[in-house]
């Protein structure tokens, strides 16, 4: 990997509107390490840079999103059916996918932005309380980070010093030592963080706080107690961390929102409860400044992601309000009920009114919200098991379904822990269809392979039997290509490929 610069502002830091407010300075040229970080603006000029880094996620083509959705059971190939889309819809991709490339390269980019900025900050010319602040800043998103490539990739590179010619062939380090760092990463970040920030605070609306830390490292936590890890002791451990978010609303300002379709309007971010950690869309600059969201674009303009039959079909129950936000027909220019007869069917969770702007959309993508972090808790309450646990469990799945489906729903009931167990998943999936959550939730369930076997053999109308290659080899990405053939270090490749 290339050494990156270490504050590349091009007018919009991560989560505000315009790099003046986020930004104190933006050095309009390149300054080394060693005599950039002077001042306390100079330390938070190079976090925002970290923040910059994770653009492409939402700003190019969408990989991340996309992948999560269009390789499963909830998203379909829409719009031109161009090759490497093709091969995603089923499962037949390869180390030169261009998508597997960005995912990596995004997520490198951040983390070695994140490490110059661990090695370079220091308290000799800033003051403590806000190198504490950065520090915990850029281990929360190495840790975010990480925790993205060793659910695709299994064993990665663990780097934790910026990249030189002297470690540029890292080898693989094995998972556990990955999901230990990022465990040590998260718990210095919930030390060390604000407990929350208004959304529309000029300066640090957006940045992780300790909520999003204690959020997160629950979800890991989760990860870990599910396959393959399969670590049960872990339970335990996501159900305390993720009950101290829940627990504490007066600290960290989290709360259902009362109505679903409101957590996507962009007119009512200011008054969004579910904000745990996200990606913040700005509009009305230049798209060659990167301040723009293109989620719109793709599920609206190119529609190159729509919901799978399945989705539209079977998954809601008729009366759920949820359907209608998370789906829509296009005609034309215009956008119809999914209950319509005629149209395209497409994803409308992220579609504002102004349709004619769709490259330049303010749309937030959301990597963590409170309904997710109840979810993740009703799941670990369900594992262990304890009939007081299972109760507790339904009472938030209830809750959840009868907030944002609506009070004509009716009340779920279970007669097993593995009954309520496929009532949470379904609830998750209608929940958070089209969040980019599906494929790492099929993955941590154990169930992956026959869900999608079952389901190209349903989409296409062929036998299951032509799905066979879906094996447990696509349960993890190839390495990419290019990274692979020029450092040795990361053989073997990944079964499969």
């Amino acid at each position: 990997m290339k050494n990156i610069y270490k504050v590349i502002c091009l007018g919009l830091g991560l989560f505000l509107a315009s790099c003046e407010k986020f930004l104190e300075e933006n050095p309009k040229s390149l300054i080394s390490t060693t005599n950039f970080y002077q001042t306390n603006a100079d330390a938070l000029a190079a976090v925002n840079g970290v923040y910059a880094a994770m653009r492409p996620d939402v700003t190019g083509s969408i990989d991340p999103i996309w992948f999560a959705e269009v390789t499963t059971d909830d998203g379909a190939l829409g719009g031109t059916p161009v090759g490497e889309r093709v091969e995603l819809d089923n499962l037949v991709y390869s180390a030169q996918h261009s998508f597997i490339q960005r995912i990596w390269n995004t997520a490198y980019n951040v983390i070695n932005r994140a490490n110059t900025v661990l090695a370079n900050v220091d308290s000799a010319k800033v003051t403590p309380a806000l190198v504490r602040r950065v520090h915990a800043e850029s281990k929360f998103l190495r840790a975010f980070y990480y925790s993205r490539l060793v659910q695709f990739f299994g064993d990665v590179p663990l780097l934790l010093e910026p990249s030189t010619s002297a470690n540029i062939y890292p080898p693989r380090t094995p998972r556990a030592q990955i999901f230990a760092q990022i465990i040590e990463d998260l718990k210095y970040a919930e030390a060390n963080l604000e407990n929350r920030y208004a959304y529309n605070d000029p300066i640090n609306g957006g940045r992780a706080t300790a909520g999003a830390a204690k959020a997160l490292l629950g979800y890991v936590y989760v990860v870990m107690a599910g396959a393959p890890t399969n670590d049960a002791s872990k339970w335990q451990l996501a159900i305390d961390k993720l009950n101290e978010v829940i627990t504490n609303k007066a600290v960290y300002g989290y709360e259902l929102m009362p109505v679903y379709r409101d957590i996507f309007d962009v007119t009512k971010k200011t008054t969004n409860t579910e904000y745990v950690f996200y990606y913040n869309g700005t509009s009305g600059l230049s798209a060659s400044l990167l301040a723009y969201t293109r989620l719109q674009n793709f599920y609206f303009t190119f529609t190159t992601v729509v919901p799978t039959t399945e989705v539209r079909t079977t998954l809601y129950e008729t009366a759920d309000l949820r359907r209608t936000v998370n789906m829509g027909r296009k005609s034309g220019n215009t956008i119809v009920p999914i209950t319509n007869t005629t149209g395209t069917p497409i994803i409308t969770k992220y579609i504002t009114s102004n349709l004619a702007n769709s490259a330049d959309s303010n749309n937030d993508f959301h990597i963590i919200r409170y309904s997710d972090v109840l979810l993740l808790y009703a799941e670990a309450l369900i594992e262990r098991g304890a009939a007081n646990d299972l109760t507790a469990a339904l009472d938030i799945i209830n809750q959840i379904r009868r907030t944002h489906g609506g009070t004509t729903l009716p009340l779920l009931t279970f007669t097993s822990q593995d009954d309520l167990r496929q009532k949470l998943r379904v609830e998750r999936r209608k929940e958070l269809l089209f969040e980019g959550h599906r494929w790492y939730d099929l993955v941590r369930w154990g169930i992956f392979v026959p869900t999608i076997k079952a389901h190209l053999a349903a989409q296409n109308n062929r036998p299951i039997t032509d799905y066979n290659y879906v094996n447990d080899n696509v349960l993890l990405l190839p390495l990419p290509n290019s990274d692979f053939v020029a450092n040795p270090n990361l053989r073997p490749q990944n079964p499969g490929y």
